[in-house]
């Protein structure tokens, strides 16, 4: 056993995983005017973009386009809080610099996973792109190894507070590691953020 919070929706996580497409309808359906006017595609779409094409983008090209930065927050902004200021932040970078960046950190952890931190530091020299955005970008490229720090999988992980330090990176990072190691083969640490997001979501959903 993982040892970490006693809570953590071990079964519920499995049938919860089941329902993820359940849980972005509701997060779709959810979505505030400010974070509806953040794109005009919607928030399914650019799931089924983040999970399927840009992967594969990523593995060909070994780059990440200041676009494609763009369309990751936007995901990141309607999937969990809403915070105006970081779109900003993202398009203050330049084109040539995100793409430079980008592949320095992709370099860096297809050539081995022993990598990760690295490329969190190296990404984490983009204008608005701090430990959270950074797991993300690291969960496209390597999701057995890197999961995106959503609110629901930290809460349900390692507990409060929420604070997303390079610290509190680390002790997610074991956690949702020794969870989806605890659960089998068919697990990683992707499908254990996803169980756990679904969770909440939907648990959110039944107090409505």
């Amino acid at each position: 056993s993982s040892g970490i919070n006693a809570e953590w929706p071990l079964r519920p996580g499995a049938e919860a995983l089941n329902s993820y497409d359940d849980s972005c309808e509701f997060t779709q359906k959810s979505l505030k005017n400010s974070q509806l006017k953040l794109s005009k595609k919607s928030f399914l779409d650019d799931d089924k973009w983040k999970e399927e094409s840009l992967p594969k983008l990523i593995v060909s090209k070994k780059v990440i386009t200041l676009p494609q930065l763009e369309r990751l927050m936007v995901w990141k902004l309607r999937r969990g809080q809403f915070r105006p200021t970081l779109m900003g932040l993202i398009r203050r970078n330049s084109p040539n610099n995100v793409e430079d960046v980008t592949n320095k950190a992709i370099t860096l952890v297809l050539e081995s996973t022993k990598n990760v931190t690295e490329a969190f530091k190296v990404l984490e020299g983009l204008h608005g792109v701090g430990p959270a955005t950074a797991s993300l970008i690291l969960s496209v490229i390597q999701p057995s190894e890197v999961p995106f720090m959503s609110d629901e999988a930290m809460d349900a992980s390692i507990g409060l507070p929420r604070s997303y330090t390079a610290s509190r990176c680390k002790k997610f990072r074991v956690a949702m590691t020794a969870k989806a190691k605890e659960l089998g083969d068919e697990w990683n640490v992707c499908l254990v953020e996803k169980a756990l997001f679904t969770a909440a979501v939907l648990g959110r959903q039944e107090l409505k």
